[in-house]
C-alpha cells in the first residue's frame, strides 16, 4: 500500500532532521526528500510547526510500541536500522528546550514510557525512570562516537539485563 503524502512528509522530515540536523531542516528540504511539490507541508500541516508536531507524534507512537522492556533489542534498533530516526529524536529534544509545547509533548511521552517500563518489567517507578534515562544516555554516547552499539557490559552494569524477556501482553 502506498503511503499518503502526509505520511511521506512526516517520514521525510524525520529523515532530513536526523541526517542534516536542525540547521538544515526546512519545509523545502522535507518536500524535496518526500518528492512532493512546494506547498505540500502548508497544505497538510499548515506550516513547519504543524509538521514538527506531526513528527513528534509519529516518533512517540513508535516509541510506545517498543517500550524499553527489552533494552538490547531497543538499542540495536535505535543505533542500527532506525539510527537516523534516533538522531531526529535528539534534535527534537534539543528544540524542546526552546519550544514549550514540544517539550511538554516529549516529557509526557517519556512519562508514559517510564510507566510502561515499570509496569511491564515489575520495577519501581523511580528505577524505571533511571533505566530509561540511562539507556538514553548510552544511545547518545554511541551516536556521538559513531558506534553502532553501546559500550560492552553497559546494560549489565545498569542491571537492565534482568528486564530482558518477553513483553507481557496488556489486557
Amino acid at each position: 500500500m502506498e503511503k499518503s503524502s502526509r505520511d511521506r512528509l512526516v517520514e521525510a522530515g524525520l529523515e532530513v532532521l536526523g541526517r542534516e540536523g536542525g540547521a538544515r531542516f526546512s519545509v523545502r528540504s522535507t518536500e524535496g526528500e518526500a518528492g512532493l511539490p512546494h506547498g505540500s507541508v502548508r497544505h497538510h500541516f499548515g506550516g513547519l510547526d504543524g509538521l514538527v508536531d506531526a513528527m513528534v507524534q509519529h516518533l512517540l507512537r513508535a516509541e510506545m510500541e517498543h517500550a524499553l522492556t527489552r533494552p538490547r533489542e531497543t538499542l540495536h534498533d535505535w543505533l542500527g536500522p532506525n539510527r537516523t530516526r534516533t538522531q531526529a529524536r535528539y534534535e527534537l529534544m534539543i528544540q524542546g528546550f526552546r519550544t514549550p509545547r514540544l517539550r511538554d509533548a516529549l516529557v509526557a511521552a517519556r512519562e508514559r514510557v517510564i510507566t510502561d517500563v515499570a509496569t511491564d518489567a515489575g520495577l519501581p517507578r523511580d528505577r524505571a525512570a533511571v533505566l530509561v534515562a540511562a539507556l538514553d544516555g548510552l544511545v547518545l554516547d554511541a551516536l556521538l562516537r559513531g558506534e553502532s552499539e553501546v559500550r560492552p557490559g553497559a546494560i549489565e552494569m545498569l542491571g537492565a539485563n534482568r528486564v530482558e524477556g518477553p513483553i507481557p501482553q496488556r489486557t
